[in-house]
């Protein structure tokens, strides 16, 4: 099971160094991810990711980390 925001310092372990599109194609096969359509020219690319059991997140990728979205929040682990 995969819950991105209680597991970010270990995914942030993981994934650390590689490129946004394999840190993209590793959570594809851990559950589904889909892009949130943008709401403003050149805004950062924003992703839903729900897990195989249902646990669902916000984030997008800046720098080499993920930044996750809250309902009045963001946070990001740097491993």
């Amino acid at each position: 099971m995969l819950d991105m925001p209680s597991q970010s310092a270990a995914i942030q372990r993981l994934l650390g160094g590689l490129p946004a599109a394999e840190k993209l194609a590793w959570l594809r096969l851990r559950g589904r991810r889909a892009a949130v359509p943008p709401t403003a020219h050149g805004a950062q690319p924003v992703y839903v990711f729900e897990s195989f059991v249902g646990l669902r997140c916000l984030f997008f990728i800046a720098s080499d980390g993920f930044v996750f979205l809250g309902d009045h929040t963001t946070f990001t682990v740097r491993g």
